[in-house]
């Protein structure tokens, strides 16, 4: 079961945003460690599709950033990516390629790049539902 709610301190917010623009115009992505709700750390990861439209995370990424949050006794909570040119929301191959149902996807609007959007849901069996994304 995915957390009911996301909370992000407003230092990692940008930290997430900034990494995604910095691959703009392509889809960024990476891997958010949480302990409950909370997030605490960002787990960056390179999109070897180097798409606008979709990514795949370097499962070399993916491991390494799985050790260190079982190391660290962390959850993984969230999988993040952005939206270059669409809206927060998933779209039909974030839905199908929801493999992780026990972490958030955070997907981040970068359309308007001066105003990223950013939301979080919980993801299944082709239903997306929302939840909580809390920046403090």
């Amino acid at each position: 079961m995915p957390p009911a709610r996301l909370v992000l301190s407003r230092a990692l917010y940008e930290e997430l945003v900034g990494a995604l623009l910095a691959v703009y115009p392509q889809e960024g992505c990476g891997l958010i460690a949480t302990a409950g709700e909370r997030a605490l750390r960002l787990y960056p990861g390179t999109n070897l599709d180097r798409s606008a439209s979709r990514y795949t995370m370097d499962p070399r990424e993916v491991l390494a950033a799985t050790l260190a949050i079982e190391a660290h006794g962390w959850q993984l909570g969230a999988i993040y990516h952005s939206h270059p040119d669409g809206p927060a929301r998933p779209s039909a191959v974030d839905l199908r390629e929801a493999f992780y149902p026990r972490a958030l996807a955070v997907i981040v609007s970068l359309a308007d790049p001066a105003a990223p959007k950013a939301a979080a849901f919980a993801l299944g069996d082709g239903v997306a539902r929302q939840v909580p994304l809390l920046i403090e």
